[in-house]
Formats: C-alpha cells, sequence, structure tokens
C-alpha cells in the first residue's frame, strides 16, 4: 500500500508540474507570439523606412550633383571676379602714382610761381622806382632850365 500511496503522489505531483509546465508553456508561445508579430512589424516599418531613405539618398545625390554644376559655374566668376580684383589693385596703385606725382609737381610748381611773382613784384618796385627817379631828374632838369632862362 505504501506503494501505491507513494505512486499516487508522484503521479500527483508529476501531473501537477506537467499542468504548470503546459501553463509556462503556454506563456513562452504566447510570448512568441507577440515576439513575431513585431519582428513582422519591425519589418514591414525598415521596409518602408528603407525605400524613405533610398528616395532621400537619390535626392540627396541629386541635390549635391546640382551643387557641383552651379559650383563649377561660379568658379569661372570666382576667377572673374578675381581678375577684376587684380585690375582695379592695378588701377588704384596707378592712380596714387599719378596722384603722388601730380601733387609734388602742384606743390613745387606752387613753390616756383610764388618765387616767381615775388620776383615780378620786386621787378615791378624797382621798375616804378627807377620811372620815379628818371621823373624827379627830369623835374629837377626842367627847374634848372627855367631858372637858367630867368
Amino acid at each position: 500500500m505504501i506503494w501505491q500511496i507513494s505512486v499516487a503522489i508522484i503521479a500527483l505531483a508529476f501531473a501537477v508540474l506537467v499542468f504548470f509546465l503546459i501553463r509556462t508553456l503556454h506563456t513562452v508561445q504566447e510570448s512568441l507570439k507577440d515576439t513575431n508579430q513585431t519582428i513582422n512589424q519591425v519589418q514591414r516599418e525598415l521596409n518602408d523606412v528603407s525605400a524613405e531613405v533610398k528616395g532621400l539618398i537619390r535626392n540627396t545625390n541629386q541635390i549635391t550633383m546640382d551643387v557641383r554644376t552651379k559650383m563649377k559655374a561660379l568658379d569661372s566668376l570666382f576667377g572673374t571676379v578675381e581678375n577684376v580684383g587684380d585690375t582695379l589693385e592695378g588701377v588704384t596703385s596707378s592712380l596714387r602714382q599719378v596722384s603722388n606725382r601730380f601733387r609734388s609737381n602742384v606743390t613745387s610748381n606752387l613753390a616756383e610761381v610764388n618765387q616767381t611773382e615775388d620776383k615780378k613784384v620786386y621787378k615791378a618796385i624797382n621798375w616804378a622806382s627807377s620811372i620815379y627817379d628818371i621823373w624827379q631828374r627830369i623835374k629837377v632838369y626842367r627847374m634848372s632850365k627855367e631858372t637858367a632862362r630867368h
């Protein structure tokens, strides 16, 4: 009889173990279903995102090509601007030299004009003085002639 009770307890323990094992397996099965659904959903979303990323990469490539084309077109413009800048720098340098020469010429000419004007004034004063002296001598000569006649 002990044997029978022992077998019954073992059978009952085995049944309880099987019951809990079935529940655990059922829970694992539900978890696997949820995981499978999640993986399927992630794959669909990944496919959608992948398509969007491919479109974005295509757009980026087109924009890059467009920018390269426009940059190449601007290269000649920047070269032209550089040449214009160099030319303007040369013109400015030449104008500066001409301006400096003009200023020095004007300064020296003004000094010469001032000296020339001073000389002219001096000569005019000498002439006026000489004429006055001659006039005085003529006057004295006439007076002496008139006095000699009287």
